[in-house]
């Protein structure tokens, strides 16, 4: 149930927690326990917002309490839960724990509090979200954003950043990509070829990819379309091809559009 005062009490105090850790503890707990409602006032415009000023904006959690939100958003049996259901409200949870994980990631590349294993723990997490879930309406009428995929690639995209992944941790998120895009039977409406397209500009601005690896994979990925249903995983990777090739192209490199035939294909 929502306590309508908790709300106003903390934008009055500023989103400062109270100094008793008994206290603090329970409003944090509070505030996740809202990420997993179906009301998008709720879950995005009341809990977010808290979390957002929390972590980004006020940044003036305690590690212990970002630890605490760290527990609970990198849980197992809590980030994937009921991943199996195509349809349930239970997709607004995995996507707004991924969002917050996204959050403690952001803060982590000021403040360092996480270790090398809970930052592999949150890696290998989000991998399985991105490969298992099914889930992938955007805007559900009534209830806002489900936007799993977005919200798993913002939180794999600010992973990027932390020192202790690597090169070979990159690819894997790239044959994720593609096992995504190979099995996802909905094709995406919520600008998902957006987020999961910054994962890959952001590697390449960390070095911890090439421009010319970006490519090759970017033209074996329109490769072995699944035979059913082919036209939904080929649209999809049409646009995904079409929005990173464009940021490239953005971004100063010289990309040569004829090398992908998937783009190009209705060109005469």
């Amino acid at each position: 149930m929502y306590d309508y005062n908790l709300y106003n009490t903390l934008k009055q105090n500023e989103y400062t927690l109270p100094k008793n850790p008994n206290t603090s503890n329970e409003i944090i707990d509070t505030v996740l326990s809202y990420l997993s409602s179906n009301d998008s006032v709720l879950r995005d415009d009341i809990a977010y917002h808290i979390f957002s000023e929390w972590l980004i904006v006020k940044d003036n959690l305690t590690d212990e309490q970002k630890m605490r939100i760290y527990n609970y958003s990198a849980n197992r049996k809590k980030l994937l839960f009921k991943i199996d259901l195509v349809d349930s409200d239970a997709v607004f949870q995995r996507s707004f724990l991924a969002l917050i994980i996204a959050l403690l990631l952001e803060n982590n590349k000021i403040h360092f509090f996480l270790n090398e294993d809970e930052i592999r723990k949150a890696f290998d997490l989000l991998i399985e979200l991105l490969k298992n879930e099914k889930n992938t309406l955007s805007f559900v009428e009534g209830k806002g954003w489900a936007h799993s995929i977005a919200h798993t690639a913002d939180a794999l995209d600010e992973l990027i950043y932390q020192p202790f992944i690597d090169k070979l941790d990159v690819k894997k998120i790239m044959l994720t990509i593609d096992t995504f895009f190979k099995t996802n039977t909905m094709i995406l409406t919520g600008e998902e070829d957006e987020r999961l397209s910054n994962i890959l500009i952001t590697a390449l601005s960390e070095q911890k990819i090439s421009y010319k690896e970006i490519i090759n994979w970017l033209i074996s990925l329109a490769e072995n379309i699944p035979k059913q249903l082919p036209e939904i995983p080929l649209i999809n990777i049409k646009q995904f091809t079409q929005t990173l090739l464009i940021k490239l192209s953005v971004l100063g490199y010289d990309v040569d559009f004829q090398m992908f035939p998937i783009v190009t294909r209705y060109i005469k």
